[in-house]
C-alpha cells in the first residue's frame, strides 16, 4: 500500500500512473449512470446533470485534498460546502457551457445567485450566501482549490467514448480552449495541475479535441 508521499512522487514522475489513477477514480463515475428505482435512461449519448458533476467533485476532493494539503491546513468541511453550492446559480440559469460563455452570460450567473438563495429555507440562506461570497472572491485556499478542481473535473468526465462524442458535437473544444480555461486555476496546485496536464496531452493524442 503506497503512502501519500509515495503516491505524490509517482504522480509527479509517471504519466502512465496518472492515467491509471484517473481510471481508478472513474470508478466513482459509474454511479452517475446507475439509475434508481429500477428505471433507466434511454440515451444514445449519456447526459450529465449538474448534481452529478457536484457528486464527482466531492469524490475527487476526497482523493486530491490529502495530496495537495499535506500540512492539513485546509478546512475540509468548507471545501465540501463550496463544492455543494458553487453552481447554485444554475438552478435559475441552467447550465451554460464554459468555452463559449460570454461576459453577459457570466454576469447573468452572478445575478442569479440571490434569486436561487431566496428559494432556500431561511435558516440556510446566510450560510450559503457566505460560502458563495467566498467562492466568488477567490481569496482563500479552499475557494481556489475548489475552483481548480471544478475546472479540471470535466477531463475525467469526458475521458471515454461518450465524452469524445460530446467534445466533437457539443462543446466543440480545441486543445487551446481547453487549456485556456483550466491552466490559470490548476497551475496553483501541483498535483491537480499535473493531472490536468497529463490528461490534456492524453486527450489530445487520442483525438478528443477539434483542430484549431
Amino acid at each position: 500500500m503506497m503512502t501519500l508521499e509515495e503516491t505524490r512522487k509517482r504522480i509527479l514522475e509517471d504519466d502512465e500512473f496518472v492515467i491509471a489513477e484517473c481510471r481508478r477514480l472513474q470508478t466513482f463515475y459509474k454511479l452517475k449512470t446507475e439509475i434508481r428505482y429500477g428505471m433507466s435512461r434511454k440515451e444514445q449519448v449519456t447526459t450529465e446533470s449538474v448534481a452529478e458533476h457536484i457528486y464527482a467533485l466531492h469524490a475527487l476532493a476526497a482523493y486530491f485534498l490529502p495530496l495537495e494539503d499535506t500540512d492539513k491546513k485546509f478546512d475540509r468541511a468548507k471545501v465540501h460546502l463550496l463544492i455543494e453550492f458553487h453552481d447554485i446559480d444554475e438552478i435559475v440559469t441552467g447550465d451554460i457551457v464554459g468555452f463559449p460563455k460570454t461576459p453577459e452570460q457570466a454576469s447573468l450567473g452572478k445575478s442569479a445567485i440571490p434569486l436561487a438563495i431566496e428559494k432556500l429555507p431561511e435558516s440556510m440562506q446566510p450560510m450559503v450566501t457566505a460560502i458563495l461570497d467566498e467562492y466568488g472572491k477567490q481569496q482563500t485556499a479552499e475557494a481556489k482549490f475548489v475552483k481548480a478542481l471544478d475546472k479540471m473535473e470535466p477531463s475525467f468526465h469526458v475521458y471515454n467514448d461518450n465524452g469524445k462524442i460530446i467534445n466533437h458535437t457539443v462543446t466543440m473544444v480545441t486543445l487551446e480552449k481547453h487549456r485556456k480555461i483550466k491552466d490559470p486555476y490548476t497551475s496553483m496546485f501541483e498535483v491537480l495541475h499535473r493531472f490536468s496536464d497529463v490528461l490534456s496531452n492524453t486527450l489530445n493524442k487520442e483525438g478528443y479535441f477539434l483542430k484549431d
